[in-house]
């Protein structure tokens, strides 16, 4: 997870194409600390599709346009909870980004 973290960092540099794809790679490596193959499967088989709307979400609300690392600070806390073995923690900080992410989504015009 540490080092999709780190490429995530690296590709914020990128385009959002690229961004997305490191983005979708930490996320995939955090499903995969889960060791569940049945939800390891299932994030493998939405993430073509999760890969589009965030790439479409990211120009839709303009979350780059200033700040090139959106969300950075976010991710780094919940790999740091997975990594601690604290689920609860990273379910809250979870909960927490998609709720901001959800926000900023209702007061879109």
């Amino acid at each position: 997870m540490r080092e999709a973290l780190a490429g995530r960092r690296a590709a914020a540099e990128g385009d959002d194409a690229a961004f997305v794809d490191a983005d979708i790679a930490l996320h995939a490596a955090t499903v995969a600390s889960a060791r569940n193959p049945v939800l390891t499967d299932l994030f493998g088989e939405f993430a073509p599709v999760l890969r589009e709307g965030l790439i479409e979400l990211l120009d839709l609300l303009g979350l780059r346009g200033t700040d090139l690392r959106h969300g950075e600070d976010a991710h780094a806390d919940v790999v740091r909870a997975v990594e601690a073995g604290d689920p609860e923690e990273a379910a809250r900080l979870t909960r927490k980004e998609l709720e901001s992410t959800l926000a900023l989504l209702q007061s879109t015009p």
